[in-house]
């Protein structure tokens, strides 16, 4: 049994997806403690889990019970809440992005450095059974040497109700770039075994004018081994979408290729009283409890981690800051990888 505290409520995805998922994981991961700035908020979670309450994180990071801490704070306070768990000899579970700025990112290796402990960066699409079973198929050569990987991530930035500090970009880290590149850009990484090597951007705020940030965004460049990638990340889905979003990779090799749509082809439509009713099932939650049983497994058994550590989470971020740099200049740049 992992004991978790959990650092703040306040990322949607601590409510959306993890806590759903560890509803379901009782037997081998127990939340044991949560902290949140209002224990009313919180109310609803601790009572689900018999969990204890705590007015401070630092508290928290005291219990010598605790094994763990999920870390699902607002972004641009997730590099000081992981580099006080790590101090505290805690293993971390940071939800992406895992920084707010590529200093930030390297402060926590340097804690990681001093405090050895266990991070693991919340990315739940290496999990997604076509993800996993693309990366197998690479990996085998069936596609020969893979030239090119395209991938799009499209949301709807949290709605209805997208709390007020995901619309500012200080505290988000800025806009659709740092929210949704991430993701597929580790999957980019994951599958094709290489680096970032440079990066061109694109992007404006179209969609929703309220925003002091990008709304919209595409990017591409060359990779290490000298494949070209493009990722197409944006905000552009709206609430009244049947689906929350999309993510899809087209997968390129000399001898063939594969196209994964990971979420949108796993519906089913209804027809009741001449009415049709489209129903997703939530692959998302499964996915995010596999990176925990994944840890669970490692650590327990000694099998070795399918799930991101802090430089994958590093890396992602690097190429978000560096496509930030490319809008500014409005020239390719080199995207560079900070020695661990």
């Amino acid at each position: 049994m992992i004991k978790l505290g959990v650092i703040s409520l306040d990322h949607p995805h601590s409510r959306g997806n993890h806590i759903p998922a560890l509803k379901y994981m009782t037997d081998r991961f127990l939340v044991t403690a949560i902290y949140h700035d209002d224990e009313q908020y919180a109310k609803p979670w601790l009572e689900m889990f018999g969990a204890k309450y705590y007015e401070s994180r630092d508290a928290l990071l005291a219990d010598p019970e605790i094994d763990a801490v999920l870390v699902t704070s607002i972004n641009n306070r997730h590099a000081d809440d992981c580099i006080a768990a790590v101090t505290a000899g805690k293993a971390v579970f940071c939800d992406k992005p895992i920084a707010t700025s590529v200093a930030d990112c390297m402060q926590i290796a340097e804690a990681l450095k001093k405090n050895p402990v266990p991070f693991i960066t919340i990315f739940p699409v290496r999990f997604n059974d076509a993800v996993y079973r693309a990366k197998r198929i690479v990996d085998s050569g069936e596609l020969g040497k893979v030239v090119a990987i395209t991938a799009t991530n499209h949301g709807c930035m949290y709605e209805p109700g997208a709390p007020d500090w995901v619309l500012d970009p200080v505290q988000n880290g800025g806009g659709c770039i740092i929210d949704h590149t991430v993701h597929v850009a580790d999957i980019i990484r994951w599958i094709s075994g290489g680096e970032f090597n440079d990066v061109l951007a694109f992007a404006k705020n179209a969609v929703h004018d309220y925003l002091d940030a990008e709304d919209i965004a595409v990017m591409h460049g060359t990779m290490s081994n000298g494949m070209i990638y493009q990722i197409d990340a944006s905000w552009s889905r709206r609430p009244a979408n049947p689906m929350w979003g999309d993510v899809t990779l087209r997968i390129v090799g000399e001898k063939g290729a594969a196209f994964l749509d990971l979420y949108n082809n796993q519906r089913m439509e209804l027809y009741v009283d001449d009415q049709v009713e489209m129903h997703y099932p939530n692959l998302i939650v499964k996915e995010h409890g596999d990176v925990f049983e994944d840890y669970r497994l490692h650590v327990e058994q000694g099998r070795p981690l399918t799930g991101a550590v802090m430089e994958d989470g590093l890396r992602t971020v690097e190429l978000a800051y560096a496509a930030y740099d490319a809008l500014k200049r409005g020239e390719a740049v080199k995207v560079h990888q900070n020695a661990l």
